[in-house]
């Protein structure tokens, strides 16, 4: 009887030890808990893949309201512009000052126009050009799928200096402002959308982790209850077992 009763609470000891340890660490130990262990590393890999790509989108849409922004100032001076082409067609009635003055402004304004494409960059990485703009962001984990984005260039217009050329440059400034302002528009309603995904996705794969790594301390709280119980139990027995003995050698001397 002894022997069982210390076997039962050498066993009780060691399911207190690991109870305890569960709950002073709030994780699960490596008792039976191995396979949710590398579930939750894997989790939270990939739910750091799916951050890093949701922070990429961050960078594509700070570009894209930076693009926004000087297209949006490029189509003021084009309104500007053909406000001059309009005022130049009354030229019959415009002295020579005034005709020079309407061209100098056209100077000012297509120079610059053709400065806010140079210079409209992010983190010195061009934005606007003279040719087409092709932006390739990491918007998903694992490096495949790939957000595209492109923006059309914008012609060089600085050698305009007439007013009497005005027109005719601010409708064909008009018309690609028109597709570039489209296609920052989508690019921007999409990286917005895969933004959303991938940061969701993130969390919902962070918190699964942390679920499969943490232990239940309710469990085992009970299991810590019930197992200093069952120690007490046995330690009693065995004093009892003890005593039994010492009393039958006592007889028996």
């Amino acid at each position: 009887m002894s022997v069982l009763a210390n076997l039962g609470s050498a066993l009780a000891t060691l399911k207190i030890r690991e109870a305890i340890k569960k709950i002073s660490s709030g994780k699960r130990t490596s008792f039976g808990g191995g396979a949710d262990a590398a579930l939750a590393h894997k989790l939270r890999a990939d739910s750091f893949s799916n951050y890093a790509a949701s922070m990429n989108l961050d960078d594509a849409l700070a570009a894209l309201r930076v693009t926004q922004t000087s297209l949006d100032e490029i189509a003021t001076l084009n309104q500007r512009l053909s406000e001059l082409g309009a005022l130049n067609t009354n030229n019959s009635l415009l002295s020579t000052e005034d005709t020079a003055a309407l061209n100098k402004e056209t100077a000012s304004i297509t120079t610059a126009i053709d400065n806010i494409v140079a210079n409209t960059k992010y983190n010195n990485v061009a934005l606007l050009g003279t040719s087409d703009v092709n932006l390739t962001i990491g918007a998903s984990p694992n490096g495949s799928n790939q957000l595209t984005i492109t923006i059309g260039g914008i012609s060089s217009i600085a050698s305009v200096t007439s007013a009497s050329s005005a027109t005719s440059t601010a409708n064909t400034l008009k018309s690609t402002l028109g597709t570039d302002q489209g296609q920052v528009s989508g690019a921007t309603a999409a990286a917005i959308a895969r933004k959303n995904v991938t940061s969701t996705t993130s969390a919902i794969l962070e918190a699964a982790a942390e679920n499969k790594n943490s232990a239940d301390l309710a469990a085992e709280t009970a299991k810590l209850t019930k197992n200093v119980l069952l120690n007490k139990v046995s330690l009693s027995l065995s004093a009892q077992a003890n005593n039994i003995q010492s009393s039958k050698l006592k007889l028996l001397g």
